[in-house]
This record gives C-alpha cells, structure tokens and sequence, in this order.
C-alpha cells in the first residue's frame, strides 16, 4: 500500500513538472499571441521617434516615450539616466572633429515578449558620421531595447549600443589626426634644429674672422 502511495506521489510530482516546463518554455508564445498588431505600430513608432530624436537633437520629443526609470548605456560604455545629461553628452560629440551623425537601422528586428505588457527587442544600426573636414565614414552598430507599456504608452525601459572597437572611424580619426600631428612635430623639430645648427655656424664663424 505504502509504495502505491509513493509510485502515485512520484507520478503526481513528475506530471507537475512537465507542465511547469511547458508553462515557462511557451510563455513568450502565449505573449506574442496576444499582441496585436497595432501594439506593434504603437512600438515602432516609439521606435521612429526615438532615431528621430538623436538624429535631429531634438529631444524633447522622446521625453514622454522615456520609462521613469529608463537607463541609455552609449557605446563608449557610459550610463546615462537623465535626458539632460545624455542631451549634454551627445551634444559633446560634436565639439571635436564630427559635424554630424546620422542613425538608421539595418536588418530586421528581433522581439522577444516576455509579458505582452514588455517587449525585448534587438537588432543592427549603421551610424553614418560626417567629419569637419569633409570626409565621412560609417559604423556598425548592435543594440538591445526593453519596452514597456505603461499608460497605454510603450515606453523605453532601458536602450543599449555596442560596436566593433577595431572598426570605429572616430577613433581612426583621432589615430589619423595624431598621425599627422607627430609627422608635423617631427618635420617641425628637424627645420628647427637646422636653423639652430645654421645660426650656430654663423656665429662660429664670425668669432673666427674676428680672431
């Protein structure tokens, strides 16, 4: 008797864990399946607003499309919380040697719902740089999103970028740049010391025409 009781006990435990596993392995299904397609249009859009926004500067645009506690991690691994600061930020990166930088995305999108009220979402982007003196370069990028909706609104919990640090063109500006500054100290430093050394056989010179 007391090992039908176990042989049903055990059965019992095993049929609750196979029905666990179907649970959790088909939730973002059960998820997917009840997002409709204008949910997706609402998330494009917060999607278009957002490369509008950096491509234009302007973001006051995308403040009401922000979760309140979104989180923005830039390529150059830095964390940004607040719209004011990454303004500031992005804003730096034209200061130096870039005029303008142009966003688009490539490929297609990959979404992952982990409840229909938040969405995961990954893909590629090229930013297209446009330097001050003319010249112009591309770079690959990755990027992770998390939305959520919150109000009737999806919202971007949390956006992250990441690129190839061997093909990043600001940096082979910057390498070029120091390039062409080291050539120029070293042209400069071999007519100085010419000059130097001719000035000092002149004098030589002249104190031996005097003695």
């Amino acid at each position: 008797m007391k090992q039908k009781w176990a042989s049903i006990y055990k059965c019992t435990q095993l049929l609750w864990s196979i029905l666990l596993v179907l649970v959790i392995w088909n939730l973002p299904q059960y998820a997917l399946a009840d997002i409709n397609p204008q949910e997706i249009n609402a998330i494009i859009r917060t999607r278009d607003i957002a490369l509008q926004a950096l491509n234009t500067r302007d973001f006051a645009k995308i403040q009401p499309y922000l979760h309140p506690n979104f989180t923005i991690t830039t390529v150059d691994n830095q964390i940004f919380h607040k719209v004011s600061e990454f303004e500031r930020y992005w804003n730096q990166q034209f200061s130096s040697s870039i005029k303008d930088i142009k966003m688009q995305l490539k490929g297609e999108t990959l979404r992952n719902f982990l409840t229909p009220e938040i969405d995961v979402a990954s893909g590629e982007a090229i930013a297209s740089f446009s330097f001050k003196d003319g010249k112009a370069a591309d770079m690959a990028l990755r990027w992770t999103a998390v939305l959520q909706k919150l109000q009737d609104k999806w919202t971007i919990q949390s956006l992250h970028f990441s690129s190839n640090l061997l093909d990043n063109p600001v940096l082979n500006a910057a390498q070029q740049l120091g390039r062409i500054l080291a050539v120029a100290a070293g042209v400069g430093g071999f007519l100085l010391g010419a000059v130097t050394m001719l000035v000092l056989r002149r004098r030589t010179k002249q104190r031996t025409e005097r003695i």
